[in-house]
């Protein structure tokens, strides 16, 4: 006999400025659906809703749904990233019908969400972020790096921002992040993966990082710039006075390992002793 899982409701973010655009949609989705409920940031959505590119550019994920709305009088975008659908105004309640219908389906039940548990920072606790588009790959460094003080960034512009304001001793960036629409041409889309990585390695260390790391996932059989990405991965160089690895990552239950990436670092008193 089938079990029933207890859903929980699309949370709804709206990526737009407030206006009679948003207070229409407010006014369909619940005609198209009850289970919903409005969240403040695309971070926190399971569907997000825009209009400008520009407006999901932070916080992007392949796990997400999207939808773009072609406005009156404007064209439909042809650059959205393929878990995006394009609704014109017109078929507004059509359009939401479908995609909250496909986004329902993709929850993850009530019962089975993990909780977050309360950060205790330890002793020596050094000061970390890692850039990383994959929602599996932040997850384990939350894990994996527990006890640390960590921030967190899934795009390049956004990682970028956090360099600019914050210092950190260690930092640790993913090879190939999601294409920004500021540097975007018109033959790309969003969530193009571009070797964001390397800029942000010059980027950390000109911001006075103490240790940064380039980690990749990807084989070497399987992506010529991983395959190129071998010969830096065999010794350590020094950028603005910090030091920089560039290395394949070690998986745990299918995601980057960052504590052993961590653990591996030399030349950080912290780990004296372990």
């Amino acid at each position: 006999m089938p079990t029933a899982t207890a859903a929980r409701p699309v949370r709804v973010h709206l990526a737009m400025e407030d206006g009679p655009l948003p207070r229409s949609i407010k006014q369909v989705l619940p005609v198209v659906s009850e289970s919903h409920t409005y969240v403040e940031s695309a971070d926190e959505a399971d569907l997000v809703i825009f209009t400008d590119l520009r407006a999901i550019e932070r916080g992007y994920s392949k796990e997400k749904s999207y939808v773009y709305l072609a406005t009156s009088g404007k064209q439909a975008e042809t650059r959205v990233p393929a878990n995006c659908a394009v609704i014109s105004i017109g078929n507004l309640l059509g359009g939401l019908v479908n995609v909250l219908g496909d986004t329902r389906k993709k929850l993850v039940p009530i019962a089975s969400a993990p909780a977050d548990e309360p950060m205790q920072i330890r002793p020596g606790a050094l000061r970390i972020l890692v850039i990383d588009d994959m929602p599996e790959n932040i997850r384990s460094a939350k894990k994996g790096l527990t006890g640390h003080r960590l921030t967190t960034a899934t795009g390049y512009e956004e990682a970028m921002e956090i360099l600019s304001r914050e210092k950190f001793d260690v930092v640790l960036t993913d090879l190939h992040l999601p294409m920004s629409s500021k540097t975007m041409g018109s033959k790309f889309v969003l969530g193009q993966l571009v070797p964001y990585g390397i800029l942000l390695m010059i980027e950390a260390a000109r911001q006075g990082a103490k240790h940064v790391v380039v980690v990749t996932d990807l084989s070497h059989h399987d992506d010529p710039f991983s395959a190129a990405f071998d010969h830096y991965s065999r010794f350590q160089v020094k950028i603005e006075g910090a030091k920089v690895d560039m290395v394949h990552s070690p998986m745990k239950d299918g995601a980057k390992d960052w504590g052993v990436v961590l653990a591996g670092l030399v030349g950080i008193g912290f780990f004296q002793g372990r």
